[in-house]
């Protein structure tokens, strides 16, 4: 008789999107303290405060992303340019806009 209210997805992606991570997210080994999306090509990231190489970069769906951490939801509104950064899960996220990288 009543349906049950679908949320809204709130990032500008689809829930199938492949964003960038790294292994110590998807493995629980570290939160995610830092977000950015991307002003170049509408993408996201989402890492942690800790040193990684190459072979522990991964490309997730976005989705996935929300289940190993649903407070990514809180910066999902933030432009593309922006990113957004916390001390620790539970900590309110801090958004700046991304510094521009010079060509190399």
């Amino acid at each position: 008789m009543f349906k049950k209210k679908e949320v809204e997805w709130p990032f500008d992606q689809p829930k199938n999107c492949a964003v960038f991570t790294i292994r110590q997210i998807i493995v629980g080994e570290c939160p995610i303290q830092v977000v950015y999306h991307d002003l170049e090509d509408d993408g996201w990231q989402f890492v942690s405060n800790v040193e990684y190489t190459i072979e522990d970069a991964k490309l997730v769906g976005l989705e996935e992303i929300t289940k190993i951490d649903p407070t990514v939801f809180e910066v999902a509104t933030i432009e593309p340019g922006f990113h957004a950064w916390r001390n620790k899960v539970g900590d309110k996220w801090t958004i700046a806009k991304t510094p521009e990288q010079p060509d190399e």
